[in-house]
C-alpha cells in the first residue's frame, strides 16, 4: 500500500504533481522530483491536500 497526495490548488494547471510519503523520511516526496517535499504531519494538517491510499492499482480518497 501507498499513501499519496495532491495539492488542491494545483489542479488549475495543465499537470498535476503527485507526492507519495517515503515512510524511512516522514516525507511526501514529489513523484518526479524527489527534492521537492512535505514533512508528513503538514500534509495531514494541510485542509489544501487530499490524500488517497493505493493498493493494488486502486486509489481510495481516505482525506479530503
Amino acid at each position: 500500500m501507498k499513501l499519496r497526495a495532491i495539492y488542491i490548488g494545483d489542479v488549475r494547471f495543465d499537470e498535476c504533481p503527485v507526492f507519495e510519503l517515503n515512510e524511512e523520511t516522514n516525507y511526501f516526496e514529489m513523484l518526479n522530483d524527489k527534492e521537492m517535499r512535505y514533512e508528513r504531519q503538514c500534509v495531514e494538517e494541510d485542509e489544501d491536500f487530499l490524500i488517497f491510499k493505493v493498493e493494488n492499482d486502486v486509489a481510495t480518497l481516505i482525506k479530503g
